[in-house]
């Protein structure tokens, strides 16, 4: 879980999240500075918002923001939004799963939760 994540490795983890966004949306102009910047306030962002969810559900949000929304630069507005979107599909795949007694086989984007190590 992000919550688990420390700050550094949060904040590296994001800037080559960030970094790979930055190319996917063909925007080669951002300067490292602000690289840095931006993967920081990312990863305040998922620390203080989403630490219930796992890392590779944010690099999810993003692949799946690239491609299926009309957001052509990355911000935090875009990356709320991406990330929102994400988790309600994993909540949608609890629901079904749990709520709606679906067999979780057949429910796409369904996990079993990871327990925390102690």
């Amino acid at each position: 879980m992000i919550k688990t994540i420390k700050k550094e490795e949060l904040e590296e983890k994001c800037l080559d999240l960030l970094s790979r966004t930055y190319v996917e949306l063909d925007q080669h102009n951002i300067d490292a500075e602000s690289k840095v910047i931006m993967a920081q306030s990312l990863a305040k962002d998922l620390h203080r918002t989403f630490g219930s969810l796992y890392f590779d559900d944010i690099k999810e949000a993003f692949w799946n923001g690239i491609r299926n929304t009309e957001e052509f630069s990355i911000t935090p507005k875009t990356w709320y939004k991406w990330i929102k979107i994400w988790r309600d599909i994993l909540w949608d795949a609890e629901y079904q799963v749990h709520t709606l007694n679906k067999d979780p086989k057949e429910v796409k984007h369904y996990r079993k939760q990871k327990l925390l190590k102690q």
